[in-house]
């Protein structure tokens, strides 16, 4: 039976289109934001280096570029209008637009690929008690090798080496975060997390071992999905959803040896931290790492473009984070799989933040109308703009999730690993592509 749009679980007054130019979001930026407590991420913590760089005494803009008599924190959003009417903006703003202006990468989002492929490394290099045999990926932060852990009489195990690059070995404050986050999550042991082995440092040099997945990240199995013009299974979708809210659901809740909560906050829900398996395990990877990843980046020009697409509004605002934030980025991912395309993509990097900020979506079905009204309601309550209306756990995203599979023909792992390799069933001349975990390193 057709379900009936009038029930539709998001608000009538969305709007069913929405497009923001450079002019109208330079308009928009309108109110200070405090800052974070703690260990939570403020606007600080994602532009301090640049915000120093742009203007460290904190003052405003012009359009022009001309500093305003007027102080004014540097780790705010906001905006004053002069005697004559003129605009000025922060030292954040600028850092927004400064870090999302990068073409190549542009270009890179907005067909969804994903990073270029480098030249392997030395095969058999030794690294420690690792042997190094080829180099999966590599970015700003890190290279991800693929490699064999030796033991006493030939025992070998095959791991994912991250070894970070060498120059941020000597950021110091990059290094303490760094570490502080990865013996954080060391004690996760999740079936749709991956798993962190080992902690080391070798010729000044950091690195970590973690699980090894033989797979596709989400990121390449989407950009697939755009390039043959077709949409996942509604119920494969929900399946890799109520895994990675399984994930988080763990996460979360979390405690320390001394039962104390340790409030794990992922920060980084996203395609290209989503790992499918051969066999149609899906593993989300990279906790706790994101944090120091943004610090790495903060004088990288466009590294947060991929990572904004998947920012809560309260992060793209540099407010304060909770484990609410990472419920809304899972939304924005199971939108993103169910409708085909990118939830807040659109022509400039800066009409992209508003988007975000604003939490202007249309219902997947506007997309795909093949999407139960079960399933668009979990997508809908996921993506609140408010913390407060949203799941306030993940439990409560998983719980709808299963319900809605329990209702289905079953789907596991061997339908998800069947359909992921027919989608990359080599073609004429093609070989298979399967790939290995990456996560975060551009």
């Amino acid at each position: 039976m057709a379900k009936d749009k009038d029930d539709s679980p998001l608000s009538s007054n969305v709007p069913r289109e929405l497009e923001v130019g450079r002019g109208e979001v330079r308009q928009k930026f309108r109110q200070d934001i405090p800052k974070g407590q703690g260990d939570l991420l403020t606007s600080k913590d994602l532009f301090g280096e640049i915000i120093d760089e742009l203007g460290d005494d904190g003052r405003a803009v012009s359009r022009e570029g001309a500093a305003s008599p007027s102080p004014m924190r540097a780790d705010t959003v906001s905006m004053k209008a002069e005697a004559d009417g003129e605009k000025v903006y922060s030292i954040v703003d600028l850092a927004y637009s400064t870090l999302l202006h990068d073409s190549k990468l542009n270009r890179q989002v907005e067909t969804g690929g994903a990073a270029p492929e480098t030249e392997p490394a030395k095969a058999d290099s030794a690294y420690g008690q690792y042997l190094l045999l080829d180099r999966i990926a590599t970015g700003g932060m890190a290279e991800v090798f693929r490699a064999k852990r030796r033991g006493v009489e030939g025992f070998e195990k095959t791991v994912a080496v991250k070894r970070i690059l060498p120059h941020l070995s000597d950021n110091k404050e990059f290094v303490e975060m760094f570490i502080n986050e990865a013996k954080m999550v060391a004690g996760l042991s999740h079936p749709n997390i991956v798993q962190i082995f080992d902690l080391g440092k070798i010729e000044n040099t950091y690195y970590i071992a973690m699980e090894y997945i033989e797979g596709m990240d989400l990121r390449a199995i989407l950009a697939r999905l755009r390039g043959k013009e077709t949409i996942l299974n509604v119920d494969l979708s929900a399946l890799i959803a109520t895994r990675v809210a399984s994930a988080l659901e763990y996460a979360h809740r979390h405690r320390d040896a001394s039962g104390k909560p340790l409030q794990i906050v992922h920060r980084d829900v996203s395609p290209p931290n989503i790992l499918i398996s051969r066999e149609g395990e899906v593993k989300l990877v990279d906790f706790g790492i994101a944090k120091a990843a943004i610090k790495a980046h903060s004088t990288d020009s466009g590294s947060l473009r991929g990572k904004l697409l998947y920012m809560s509004p309260e992060q793209a605002w540099g407010r304060s984070l909770d484990k609410r934030s990472d419920i809304f980025s899972l939304g924005v991912v199971l939108f993103e799989i169910l409708a085909g395309r990118s939830l807040f993509m659109s022509t400039s990097e800066m009409s992209i933040l508003e988007r975000v900020r604003e939490a202007h979506f249309l219902t997947p079905s506007s997309f795909n109308p093949a999407i139960p009204i079960e399933l668009e309601a979990v997508v809908a309550k996921s993506l609140k703009k408010e913390p407060d209306d949203r799941y306030q756990d993940a439990s409560e995203m998983l719980r709808d999730l299963d319900a809605y599979l329990r209702r289905r023909p079953a789907v596991g792992a061997a339908e998800l690993a069947g359909s992921v390799e027919r989608l990359f069933a080599p073609g004429a001349g093609e070989e298979s592509k399967w790939k290995t975990n990456p996560g975060t390193v551009a």
